[in-house]
């Protein structure tokens, strides 16, 4: 007989959530004997698995326009949906473990604002993170333990789950990036006395700590102005997106920083031949990550690659040999490492990361779907 597994995600509209909820999709689309019911916020956003004859959407538009809405589906909506579909299972895809009656019941987490110290300019910038840092403890707490499974994509996530909620029924679920062996860059160093472009694919929020890029670059546009004029950092933003990148955008303005350059919202496909042909390291000063899925993609194009020097960074690069770390609020150390990129210095060296056998971990989506079916046979 079929398995019917409902996949919960009315919440998830872009960005790396909502890639994590069509892999999804497309993995258990392929599993003979699976039955997908997914409920999403706008059916148009999956059109690539629309007619697919094991799959079926139920489209939810309204939830997104408030909170109050998202927590009566989450804990009255799916109960009520769970007694009618009477699945198999039922993965909540979006943080919240909904309150259903299933026999196996998941949840994927991601979100990673319990995670970080917030400030007064997330505050001022993004008020909504600023709430979320600190009471989306609290919500990933709500019947947390009626899963069979709490999936999270790091191990450091995993052992923070441990110590908070007291659970250990806990998957290490690694997102892939999706490129074909021949595409990968081939570049393998860094030519002395050339441009060197830099790439950051990132949503302009607070967290992506832009900061350090235009302090590092007016450092080095009134200290050494030959190696500036030398660097140019590409940001995937404009003006109009958010409140904090508006602010970005008139710091470089008002700086008169040419060299930091807004490209907007690339595509995937635009991104890959960025990464191809047009970049020559990829930069990446996030503070917060559940995973930084640009680390992955530049490592399958055989990038160098600067980055913080934080947990998350080193379990998703895990064994790399064009690595270069500098701690994420220090401004004079990345000048320094832009300074010697220019010189032509070796300035990356090797990564590793080991694995904590005491998680189930997925390498890839095929794992992670595999690794969940399997439990459902677990009594």
């Amino acid at each position: 007989m079929d398995k019917l597994i409902v996949l919960s995600g009315v919440n998830m509209v872009e960005g790396g959530i909502l890639t994590v909820y069509r892999s999804m999709i497309d993995t258990f689309s392929k599993v003979h004997g699976v039955k997908l019911i997914c409920l999403v916020h706008d059916i148009a956003l999956f059109n690539d698995y629309v007619g697919l004859p094991n799959v079926e959407f139920r489209e939810y538009k309204e939830i997104k326009t408030s909170w109050f809405k998202r927590i009566k589906f989450e804990y009255v909506t799916s109960y009520a949906l769970s007694k009618e579909l009477k699945p198999d299972a039922w993965i909540s895809l979006h943080d919240m473990s909904a309150r259903v009656a299933v026999p196996n019941q998941f949840v994927y987490c991601h979100n990673p604002s319990p995670f970080y110290q917030s400030s007064s300019v997330d505050l001022k910038y993004d008020r909504t993170f600023y709430l979320f840092t600190k009471f989306y403890k609290f919500l990933y707490g709500i019947n947390i333990k009626a899963n069979r499974y709490v999936i999270v994509q790091q191990q450091w996530i995993a052992r923070y789950f441990q110590k908070t909620y007291g659970i250990n029924n806990i998957m290490v679920a690694r997102p892939v990036a999706n490129i074909r062996k021949d595409d990968e860059h081939r570049r393998t160093t860094v030519e002395p006395d050339s441009f060197k472009r830099l790439l950051y694919p990132a949503f302009p929020r607070t967290f992506k700590n832009f900061s350090v890029l235009v302090e590092a670059m007016d450092l080095l546009k009134q200290q050494q102005r030959e190696v500036y004029n030398r660097i140019q950092i590409r940001l995937t933003f404009d003006k109009g997106m958010t409140k904090f990148g508006d602010y970005i955008i008139e710091e470089c303005e008002r700086r008169q920083l040419d060299n930091i350059c807004f490209i907007g919202l690339q595509s995937k496909q635009r991104l890959d031949e960025m990464y191809r042909n047009e970049t020559d390291a990829l930069i990446f000063p996030s503070k917060l990550e559940t995973w930084g899925l640009p680390l992955s993609e530049a490592k399958a194009f055989n990038l160098p690659i600067l980055c913080a020097e934080l947990p998350y960074a080193h379990e998703t690069l895990g064994d790399y040999g064009k690595v270069a770390f500098f701690p994420p609020d220090d401004v004079t150390h990345l000048a320094e490492k832009l300074t010697a990129l220019c010189e032509g210095k070796n300035i990356f060296s090797t990564t590793s990361f080991v694995d904590d056998p005491a998680y189930l971990v997925s390498h890839s989506w095929d794992a992670l779907v595999k690794n969940i079916l399997d439990s459902l046979e677990t009594k």
